[in-house]
């Protein structure tokens, strides 16, 4: 059976991979790396989520954004 990655894993791959590249060339302070970092892994893990939670979660998102 294959599974097809969400696009949160794909976003917090790039973001971290991204970090650590720019980490390479350019003189980045340690706050933005943490930041661009953290961010990363919490996309990685929204997208590792089971199907049941992660539509839970999504509801909820859309639940805590409406306008009223």
């Amino acid at each position: 059976m294959r599974r097809d990655l969400r696009k949160e894993v794909k976003i917090g791959l790039l973001v971290c991979a991204g970090t650590l590249t720019m980490e390479q060339f350019f003189a980045v302070p340690e706050f933005i790396k943490g930041v661009m970092l953290g961010f990363g892994i919490c996309y990685e893990l929204i997208g590792l989520l089971p199907e049941e939670k992660y539509q839970r979660l999504k509801a909820k998102k859309k639940e805590l954004f409406r306008f009223r």
